[in-house]
């Protein structure tokens, strides 16, 4: 096997990506960017780039994003991609990871550090008799991904070079099946986060998708930003965004839509492929293994697992191994085999509770929720307690018209009278992150402070 692959297996003249607006400070012009343009700019930033030997990728627009995220790896140097940009983060990362800087495009940076603005680089038009694509050595450490902390403090996870494009060929295999036209990609995740990165910056740098420079947040933005991408079009987003999408009443037809980060119950997988003319496909995976199976769950339950990806059981758990990932990785999630190709999640091993002699699923408790109409977003948990008979909560947001009541009964039909949500607390919107994950300290905190309301 080579020791080296090259930083992008795209044809030069091949669009690979999409700029909605224009980034005047560095001489871009709104719509498509080849490949041998992309070269170009990757080559400019990484020779202007600080010395040291890691970098903080904090860059929000898109195609920032993957220009600075090659040009670190043409230097010899390390991606690091938090789990949020927050100052404290920031400050939290120079201090364990010594001799790096800051590479962002305008956001609010500590100031105890070195940064790399990468606005101020006046990027270079393409160069007509550009051939040669740079070759990456497989042992590279391309960059260091985190954990999104949802069940406790972040952790990091080393991406080599032959991992990143090793995976993504089996992603593309199978999330995509190597469509003949090139896809227009427009995601609402994170390209710091894993599924964000693995979808937006490297299917782009190494399979025939075209992604778009924009980060969309709110539902009518992401409709007007797709209908400004050529055809065909996909999407790659979360739950809690495909929700807020099935409202809208004009929508554009999709070719693909990808979703992932949390779970996904069949009926919105139904409404969104019926209001978008669509396939969608949900991916599981983890930030330490990265994509691992695909199901389409408007019609699935069982996952297919990726081609490359094992799974053992171990005393431990589950174990997830590849010949392309460093080490074999624990998951948190019970997988119940069906054969060599398939498998069911049945939860994490944290989901199992007891309540009045009966054991349930936190997992199955929060889908049964998530299947409420009038349901906005929401998450049920089952806060510490020292009463003799400890109770689930619940934190909802619900749609305008919709009561506690109707909520409640509807969680009678469904759930055991042990597992109904009690205290049920009504807010406007829950404390989601851009991944469209909740943090436990933040859930927590939330929870606290609704009951020194409910108390007062």
């Amino acid at each position: 096997m080579p020791n080296t692959f090259p930083l992008i297996t795209r044809e030069l003249d091949d669009p690979i990506a999409y700029l909605t607006t224009p980034i005047s400070s560095t001489g871009l012009a709104a719509g498509k960017v080849d490949t041998r343009t992309f070269l170009c700019h990757v080559n400019a930033v990484a020779e202007q780039l600080p010395q040291g030997h890691f970098a903080i990728n904090l860059c929000e627009n898109r195609y920032l994003f993957m220009v600075s995220f090659c040009a670190v790896i043409l230097r010899g140097q390390t991606n690091l991609l938090p789990p949020n940009k927050n100052i404290a983060t920031q400050q939290q990362l120079l201090q364990d990871y010594h001799d790096g800087y800051i590479v962002h495009d305008g956001i609010a940076i500590t100031e105890a550090s070195s940064s790399f603005n990468i606005i101020d680089v006046k990027m270079p038009p393409a160069q007509k008799g550009l051939s040669d694509v740079p070759d990456i050595s497989n042992d590279h450490l391309a960059c260091i991904s985190f954990t999104s902390g949802s069940t406790g403090h972040s952790k990091p996870n080393l991406k080599y070079w032959r991992t990143l494009h090793a995976s993504t060929a089996i992603n593309y295999a199978f999330m995509l099946n190597a469509p003949e036209q090139t896809l227009f990609q427009l995601a609402t995740v994170p390209a710091q986060h894993m599924w964000g990165l693995e979808t937006s910056v490297l299917m782009p740098m190494f399979t025939n998708v075209c992604v778009c420079d924009a980060k969309p947040l709110f539902p009518q933005d992401i409709i007007e930003t797709l209908e400004r991408l050529p055809l065909p079009r996909m999407l790659v987003s979360t739950p809690i965004h495909l929700r807020a999408l099935t409202a809208v009443v004009q929508v554009t037809p999709l070719k693909l839509v990808l979703c992932a980060t949390s779970p996904l119950t069949a009926a919105l997988a139904r409404e969104m492929e019926q209001k978008f003319s669509t396939t969608l496909k949900e991916v599981y995976g983890c930030s330490e293994v990265g994509s691992m199976a695909v199901r389409r769950t408007a019609v699935e339950e069982k996952w297919r697992r990726f081609d490359g990806i094992r799974f053992s059981e171990e005393s431990e758990g589950t174990v997830a191994s590849a010949d392309h990932l460093p080490l074999p990785t624990v998951l948190q999630d019970f997988i119940h085999v069906i054969d060599p190709q398939h498998f069911t999640l049945a939860g994490r091993a944290t989901d199992l509770i007891k309540i009045a002699g009966k054991r349930g699923s936190l997992f199955e408790i929060n889908q049964t929720l998530l299947g409420f109409k009038g349901l906005n977003d929401g998450v049920v948990i089952f806060p510490d307690s020292n009463k003799a008979v400890p109770r689930l909560c619940a934190i909802v947001s619900l749609k305008p018209g919709i009561t506690k009541s109707a909520l409640l009964d509807y969680l009678r039909l469904h759930l055991d009278s042990a597992f109904i949500p009690r205290p049920v607390y009504l807010v406007e919107t829950l404390p989601r992150e851009h991944n469209g994950k909740l943090l436990k300290v933040k859930i927590d905190a939330l929870l606290e402070s609704l009951r020194v309301v409910k108390s007062s």
